[in-house]
């Protein structure tokens, strides 16, 4: 138990170090029950398409915000939200008369999602919208794919005119790895998306766009890799730094008692 909890402790200082880095400086934190919203740089739907599309997701679209509205997404993300929340945030803009055309939500992996849960969202955006599902990670494992999946594609088989699946496990499974890995695209929780894998993620959700969305920034796709600073230098030495501290004090402990 005491060698787990120390290596849970070295994990959680340099995935701390990581978040002071320069990479995570435009990410917000990976916290639970705060919301975080983005807009999108660009319309694509072009100046009299209505309002931009809007992603809503959980924890796994925190980092990729910058991402998402580069492409051209309104984004609206909160770490542990459910499904059913997600589709509250649906029908409060619609109720506002802001709801846009298509509607994408990446948000069952707390809590799961069923059929009614389907019908309910069906019923919020109405007839004449788009809803997209983006599979997921368990988010307790990070082992693929999360529970209720099969749900969600059943989905987009039964309701095709106007449910579209999104298949992010699938694309993202040979870059399920952490860095110093090659071509990583995840944190070491093999959840959340790196800041590659954020690039990646957003690059993958734009083809539901007018012409693909925006094209990804030259080093930024992730593909291969690419896409910001690497966090694990700086883990790598947090790592080191608390090992030498723990070979300092055990020795001091020994000299004391011999």
């Amino acid at each position: 138990m005491r060698t787990k909890a120390g290596l849970l402790t070295i994990w959680l200082i340099a995935f701390g170090l990581w978040l002071a880095s320069p990479a995570a400086a435009s990410r917000v934190p990976l916290d639970c029950g705060k919301q975080h919203t983005g807009q999108a740089k660009i319309n694509p739907y072009g100046p009299d398409g209505g309002p931009p599309p809007i992603a809503i997701g959980d924890s796994t679209m925190l980092f990729p915000i910058p991402d998402l509205t580069k492409v051209g997404f309104d984004v609206n993300a909160r770490g542990c939200r459910g499904f059913k929340q997600a589709i509250w945030i649906a029908r409060d803009m619609r109720n506002r008369g802001v709801l846009p055309k298509l509607i994408l939500v990446n948000s069952y992996g707390n809590g799961g999602v069923n059929d009614d849960l389907i019908k309910f969202a069906l019923k919020v955006i109405g007839p004449k919208r788009t809803l997209v599902l983006v599979t997921a990670y368990d988010a307790d494992t990070g082992h693929p794919p999360a529970p209720y999946t099969d749900v969600i594609k059943q989905a987009g088989k039964d309701h095709p005119d106007q449910i579209k699946v999104l298949d992010w496990v699938a694309y993202s499974l040979p870059h399920h790895k952490v860095d110093p890995e090659p071509g990583a695209w995840f944190l070491p929780d093999l959840f959340h998306p790196n800041i590659a894998g954020s690039a990646a993620y957003a690059h993958f959700l734009s083809q539901v766009l007018p012409a693909g969305g925006a094209p990804p920034e030259s080093g930024s796709s992730g593909e291969g890799g690419g896409g910001g600073v690497p966090w694990w230098p700086f883990a790598v030495g947090g790592v080191v730094l608390i090992a030498g501290l723990a070979l300092f004090i055990r020795r001091r402990r020994v000299q004391s008692q011999s």
